[in-house]
């Protein structure tokens, strides 16, 4: 029996898009953790982080094309979560979660994105292969 359900195409105010990416790693969980929450290493693997400066023991502002951005890292190592909070330059919050899994002496590193109120279709799919891109070059970096 088929049902006819409705599809719905415009984004809920309530339920914004969100979408994961994860790269499996061939190193240990806490070596992956330690290396992506050493902000100074971003600039190894994000165009976000080539230009970050720590302004306190708390923030980070990441100097970009679309404004400075402060990133609030909300990091603990114990359950292995890197969560970080972008403040845009227009006041938007968007909170990234970002987690290490252990899988045996190896690890997954999920980063989520979620499509904030301000951001466009197309812009939102480039940031998509930003994370892509960035989370295949973590894993360059770890496994050499």
């Amino acid at each position: 029996c088929a049902v006819n359900w409705p599809i719905t195409t415009a984004k809920r105010s309530n339920m914004p898009r969100t979408d994961s990416v994860t790269v499996s790693i061939n190193v240990k969980p806490d070596q992956v953790w330690d290396y992506v929450a050493d902000l100074k290493n971003w600039k190894d693997f994000s165009e976000f982080g080539k230009n970050m400066e720590k302004v306190s023991p708390e923030e980070w502002i990441a100097h970009t094309e679309q404004g400075d951005i402060r990133v609030l890292p909300k990091f603990k190592k114990e359950q292995l979560v890197l969560d970080h909070l972008c403040i845009l330059s227009n006041g938007e919050e968007v909170l990234i979660p970002y987690r290490v899994e252990p899988v045996g002496d190896a690890s997954k590193l999920t980063m989520v994105n979620q499509q904030g109120e301000s951001v466009a279709d197309d812009d939102y799919a480039v940031q998509l292969e930003w994370m892509r891109t960035e989370l295949e070059t973590i894993k360059d970096l770890l496994e050499d």
